[in-house]
């Protein structure tokens, strides 16, 4: 990545990760395995690109270990927290709608600020308070006429809840620890942690990562390569000098571009409504950005 001093450079990428993160969706229906094997085929095939990316991103005159050591206690955490996320996520989507999964998935533009202010007693700013409604609002719109509450739904809608908590939890953990460490290393080793914790889960819960299927290896490299090392790893790199606070904010991109390649791949219609909803999630990131002091 290009060394710049601009704010507006990093608010570009996490941008692009943000949009990368929405085809994700598409990718998990794709596949015709279960959660677990899904977000776990999702992190091993992402390894080898990130160990690439890792020893290209090395830092001059620090260690791989010294940053190890550094920040271990985040890296371990961010791993476990993504890994609990994207198979609670993956699970949501089958136990309810992709709208619902979606809209409230993205209630980590409240948790983000909210863990700040009780565990480092950050307090959030007004802005950003009516950046993360603004967006909030704009993605009610945009998945407001799907949108449905049932019973049939009621679990998946309290699991993709909380999964919007777990995103809070792993932005959190990675802005701790990426002051400390360069992207490819960070990326590397949380995903090694994610992909432990998902093999942990499967054999906890007594089930299986194998045979995978030809849909599920296609489902699984597009978003080892698209989502993982792309999306989020656009996500972990802008996070070296944008808050976790606002990269929650843009990450309502994700639900945007969800709309658009339901348009493109399944031919759902944009209706006004969810035009409107673009414009407020677009409008939530232009008032996001702090106004710069003369």
């Amino acid at each position: 990545m290009p060394n710049t001093s601009s704010p507006l450079f990093p608010l570009i990428l996490l941008c692009l990760g943000s949009i990368l993160i929405g085809g994700s969706a598409v990718f998990v229906r794709f596949s015709d395995l279960g959660a677990l094997p899904t977000g776990f085929y999702r992190m091993l095939f992402s390894l080898p690109l990130l160990a690439l990316w890792m020893q290209w991103d090395k830092r001059e005159g620090v260690s791989h270990h010294e940053l190890f050591r550094k920040g271990k206690i985040e890296i371990v955490l961010a791993g476990f927290f993504f890994a609990l996320n994207l198979v609670l996520w993956n699970y949501s989507v089958r136990y309810t709608t992709v709208v619902n999964s979606t809209l409230l998935n993205n209630t980590a533009a409240f948790f983000v600020p909210l863990t700040l202010w009780i565990i480092f007693r950050e307090k959030p700013s007004f802005r950003i308070i009516c950046a993360a409604s603004i967006g909030f609002l704009g993605s009610a719109f945009l998945v407001g006429e799907s949108f449905s509450i049932s019973y049939d739904n009621l679990l998946g809608d309290i699991i993709s809840l909380f999964t919007g908590l777990l995103i809070s939890f792993y932005l959190v953990a990675l802005k701790q620890v990426r002051a400390k460490s360069s992207t490819g290393f960070l990326m590397f080793w949380t995903a090694c942690c994610a992909t432990f914790f998902l093999w942990l889960f499967s054999y906890c819960g007594g089930g299986s990562l194998w045979p995978v299927t030809g849909k599920g290896l296609l489902s699984g490299l597009g978003q080892a390569v698209f989502v993982q090392v792309f999306g989020q790893g656009l996500i972990a790199y802008s996070l070296g000098k944008i808050s976790a606070t606002s990269a929650s904010i843009v990450l309502f991109l994700a639900p945007l571009t969800s709309a658009v390649l339901g348009l493109v791949v399944y031919g759902e219609n944009l209706s006004h409504f969810k035009l409107f909803g673009m414009a407020f999630i677009m409008l939530s990131i232009v008032f996001m950005r702090e106004k710069k002091t003369p």
